[in-house]
């Protein structure tokens, strides 16, 4: 062939060519960006829009609906869903998978600008495109013994931030908690009185003079002046001394009417790191940024800038995902050489050359390298998909190796005057059919969508091109390192044996028939008896704990409550530190003061139980501790991926939809009973949320009495709503007057305005110059408590959730939907549905069905092309779905779930046995040429490729065992799928080398396989 001629000839040239690609697959592989998960486009634009104090239920008509009905006017939007709170709406808006999203984005952006106008006034609109940036990769805590909240936040705002955005690939610094400096003028009630004032009017007076204003332009002295008009107070003295006007007399004072003093900011935010109040700094990078590059710069920066932190303020790590990718990428990677060295021992085993193993060992790294160089080409980062898909792959890329390796061993041992090239020749075609057959496996993951299409495309492809190198440096370096040779042994010749009679041909056939209608019986056993997750168990370490207080407990009993939880969490050992935030989150959400969340960082695997048992130990404490406090238990990165998808984070959420507020939440109430009495299920949570009391002073008039009698009053006064609230606010959380300005930071000026008896006594100024006190213009009243409203595509419903405890999520939901049946009667107009990690994984597992199906067609097509007989696709695909019996049962005998990572490995078999079954084929085809019969063609087919096939199943099952071990970090994610292909390759060994060899012969006993010999 003039193909092997070529390779013969042009050795070095080919040994140059793979020498220079994998040393540029090795400096590739070193830039390219490191991160937990690939570069995901999510398709979810999330809007977040604030009205201040705004009840819910005028909330939802005058703001909800009108940016719902916005968001659904944008093309290729799926679903909208919302959240109306207090005074805030969260929208999450989903689109199909694989749009445009930077034009989704701009779309958003466009249609909530039109309707803007029709909203409040005071409408603040944050749109946001959801993607792996908008979360923090790297989370640090400021805390001190002598400084206070405002002194840290100065800190990190002016000190830290600016030094930290400057590193390459950080796109963003977020500071959380402090207090923000600012001046504050506390009026003194009596002082205003004595003058016949009120606190509107000292604002009034504050507003004219702390500004700076433009006269115009003037010529003199042959330049051009801006005239300027400057009254800005400079400080405290300054602020003092502004002039407030007094009727007909002389201005008073600022500082006569109240004191200035420089204080810390009112927040309805708590943050503390290992029980002491602190401010949180988290790192956000760029989509195309390398996470740990950023940390190790961070740490370089502190190292040649001491000067940054103050000797008496802590710098501490409360979050560190740069640490689990690199913990990650390096536990992959000794599996990788684990795999390798095991593989390596087979061959050597197996061949009983030294300079053989060493050669085929040789072409897997090498083969790893180059694939480092196509993945950069494809603009892929490395990350657990890659690496995980590397790690699987080396078994295929040691079977190459084998193959070839094996099948010059045999023809040297055969006396070939060329084993070299014979060995290729003979093996070639088959080598590339097989190599084909598993590659086109990976062609239908391209169709997949959601998140497993997004996790999953990025590993099929790296696999697919590990494949497609790995045939070539199987077939052209792997001979070109080893030098011709003559025959090194003659062969004993293999010993005829009588021809089998047709009966025994057909016992032999019929026994191997049912072996293949038990193996796929057992198959079907399995799967029904196996669980079911969406994906695999992983331990991050680290426990995202979300909590909820009582509704309307103040921040400052919150604070207190957390307290005595804080210090359970930090007496336990696997434990080594934590962060807690209240009122606000760690992500782009809206949250109530009553509520927030803990980042857990635990000790290194090795120095700590599993993440399911502290977080079962911290659940019973936090219940013992405080039984009125809800929790919510997860982890970081699961919970990061639901949020980018924009559904509810818990594996089980039962949304309930209807119109009536009252009826839903009695039905969602019983939903959460029913399933805490399901075992297994943690965390149950109604739904429910109690955005707290409202403290209501009612100017309009909505019914013949007080309010109406107040509402009367203030017209005749000539007071409108809008004065009534400017009158309230420095009365409640003060009046930002306006800005002071040292250097270059502006410092807000609050004005407080203090009644003696609260409310009632506070005196309002008329137009008409009068002050008359608040009753008489209004009524206040305590209001009831309000529930926030949820909402997907314009229809209201309460979503009940709940988390697993050791119990995987198919059970689970299995056993809801029975007691639901049983226990919850829904009146008419309301209905059920399964959200959450549920639902994805019944979409995930129907896409993963059809690339099997698919994968099957593919691998029959390249059958027919490569042997061109309809027996070998059947017998292929009958093997290939036996095969599933050997992955199910190694996955039930080692307590795994079938989930999105082991159905993949499941999927990857179907490739994998084909691959065997063509050498075998191609064996039988050849000898058949030669003029052996039918039975005895069959025979020595499977007697040749024993050796092989058991080389690659023990070297694949060997290069797997890491993964399958789950020995380093990051590798839970591809646990499944490595004992799942274990479990196949083992159970393909005697399928491929004795039912397909014996199934063939009973239904092609003319040999029709043979077809017509090559010219």
């Amino acid at each position: 062939m003039r193909v092997l001629r070529l390779l013969s000839e042009r050795r070095g040239a080919i040994l140059a060519a793979a020498a220079a690609l994998a040393a540029g697959g090795i400096w590739v592989g070193s830039r390219l960006p490191l991160a937990i998960f690939p570069s995901v486009t999510f398709p979810v634009v999330k809007v977040i829009a604030d009205v201040g104090e705004e009840p819910a239920a005028r909330m939802m008509p005058g703001v909800t609906r009108p940016l719902e009905e916005a968001l659904l006017r944008v093309p290729g939007i799926r679903l909208v869903r919302s959240t109306t709170s207090r005074g805030s709406t969260e929208i999450s808006a989903n689109f199909a998978w694989g749009t445009e999203m930077t034009t989704a984005l701009q779309r958003v952006q466009a249609e909530t600008a039109r309707v803007r106008p029709d909203l409040p006034a005071e409408t603040r609109i944050d749109v946001e495109w959801m993607n792996t940036a908008v979360f923090p990769i790297l989370g640090y805590a400021l805390t001190s013994d002598t400084r206070g909240p405002s002194d840290l936040w100065e800190l990190a705002e002016y000190g830290l931030k600016p030094e930290l955005v400057r590193i390459p690939g950080v796109s963003q610094v977020q500071i959380q908690g402090g207090r923000r400096r600012e001046f504050q003028v506390h009026l003194d009630p009596e002082a205003l009185a004595a003058r016949k004032l009120a606190a509107t009017d000292v604002l009034s007076a504050i507003r004219k003079n702390n500004q700076i204003l433009s006269a115009g332009m003037t010529e003199s002295n042959h330049e051009l002046y801006l005239a300027l008009v400057d009254g800005r107070a400079q400080n405290s003295d300054a602020i003092g001394r502004i002039p407030v006007p007094v009727g007909t007399g002389l201005p008073a004072l600022v500082s006569e009417l109240g004191t200035v003093t420089v204080a810390d900011a009112v927040s309805y935010i708590r943050t503390t790191a290992d029980g002491r109040p602190a401010v949180l700094v988290n790192v956000i990078r760029q989509p195309s940024a390398n996470t740990v590059a950023i940390a190790e710069e961070i740490s370089r920066l502190f190292a040649r800038r001491p000067d940054l932190l103050p000797r008496d303020v802590r710098w501490t790590t409360f979050y560190d995902q740069a640490g689990y990718v690199s913990q990650s990428v390096r536990g992959v990677r000794d599996a990788i050489l684990i795999g390798v060295g095991l593989a390596a021992i087979v061959l050597f085993v197996f061949l009983r050359s030294l300079r053989l193993t060493l050669v085929a060992a040789a072409a897997i790294p090498t083969t790893v390298a180059i694939v480092l160089l196509a993945l950069g080409a494809a603009g892929q980062t490395i990350n657990l998909m890659t690496l995980g898909g590397i790690a699987a792959a080396i078994g295929l890329i040691a079977d190459d190796a084998i193959v070839v390796a094996e099948s010059i061993q045999r023809h040297r041992e055969e006396g070939a005057a060329r084993p070299e090239a014979s060995g290729l020749k003979t093996i070639l075609p088959a080598l590339a059919a097989s190599t084909i057959s598993t590659i086109v496996i990976f062609l239908p993951f391209a169709f997949l969508t959601g998140v497993t299409g997004a996790f999953f495309q990025p590993l099929a492809l790296t696999m697919a091109l590990a494949l497609a190198i790995s045939f070539f440096v199987s077939a052209a370096a792997v001979p070109a390192v080893l030098p011709a040779r003559s025959a090194e042994a003659r062969p004993a010749g293999i010993s005829p044996r009588p021809a089998l009679s047709a009966g025994r041909i057909g016992l032999r056939a019929a026994a191997a028939g049912l072996v293949c209608l038990a193996l796929l019986g057992g198959a079907a056993l399995l799967v029904g008896g196996l669980g079911s997750d969406f994906l695999p168990a992983m331990d991050e370490g680290s426990i995202i704990l979300d909590y909820w207080t009582p509704p309307g407990t103040s921040l400052t009993d919150t604070d207190a409550m957390l307290g005595d939880l804080e210090r359970q969490i930090s007496n336990i050992p696997d434990v080594r530190g934590y962060s807690r935030r209240t009122g606000t989150q760690l992500g782009f959400f809206i949250t109530e003061p009553n509520s927030g969340d803990y980042v857990i960082r635990l000790k290194p695997r090795g120095e700590r139980r599993g993440v399911e048992e502290v977080i079962a130990d911290i659940r019973a404490r936090a219940a013992a501790t405080l039984p009125a406090l809800h929790t919510d238990f997860g982890q970081l990165l699961e919970d990061n991926i639901a949020d980018l998808t924009g559904g509810a984070p818990q594996p089980i959420d039962l949304k309930i939809f209807g119109e009536d507020q009252a009826s839903l939440q009695a039905r969602a109430r019983e939903a959460a009973a029913i399933l805490r009495k399901v075992p297994g299920v943690a965390d149950v949570f109604d739904g429910i949320v109690i955005a707290g009391p409202a403290l209501t002073i009612r100017v309009p008039p909505d019914r013949p009495d007080d309010a109406g009698t107040a509402a009367r009053r203030a017209a005749r006064f000539g007071l409108t709503t809008e004065d009534v609230r400017d009158a309230v606010e420095p009365a409640v959380v003060g009046t930002v007057a306006g800005e002071v300005r040292i250097g270059e930071r502006l410092y807000d000026l609050r004005v407080f305005a203090g009644a003696p008896l609260g409310l009632p006594a506070l005196r309002i100024r008329t137009p008409s110059g009068a002050l008359v006190p608040l009753t008489e213009v209004a009524a206040i009243r305590t209001g009831a408590p309000e529930a926030e409203i949820d909402r997907e595509n314009l229809k209201t419903f309460l979503g009940v959730t709940g988390r697993l405890d050791g119990r995987d999520l198919g059970s689970a939901v299995a056993e809801i939907r029975a007691r639901l049946e049983r226990g919850l009667r829904l009146p008419a107009g309301m209905r059920v549905d399964f959200g959450g990690l549920y639902e994805q994984q019944e979409s995930s597992f129907r896409e993963l069905f059809a690339v099997l199906v698919g994968g099957l067609a593919l691998v029959a097509i390249v059958l027919l092309f490569a042997f061109g007989d309809w027996r070998a696709p059947v017998l292929t695909a009958v093997i290939s779905l036996a095969v599933l019996a050997g992955a199910f049962g190694a996955l039930f005998l080692t307590g795994m779930t079938l989930n999105v990572s082991s159905f993949v490995g499941a999927i990857m078999l179907v490739g994998i046995a084909g691959e065997n079954a063509i050498f075998v084929i191609h064996e039988a085809r050849a000898a058949l040429r030669r003029g052996e019969a039918v039975p005895e063609a069959w025979r020595l087919a499977a007697k040749r490729r024993r050796r092989p096939v058991v080389m690659t199943i023990l070297a694949s099952a060997f290069a797997l065992a890491p993964l399958a071990l789950s020995l380093g970090e990051g590798s839970q994610l591809q646990q499944p799928l490595a004992i799942a292909v274990i479990g196949g390759f083992l159970l393909s060994g005697p399928l491929v080398l004795w039912v397909l060899p014996s199934l063939y012969a009973a239904i092609d006993p003319r040999g029709r396989l043979a077809g017509r010999p090559a010219p």
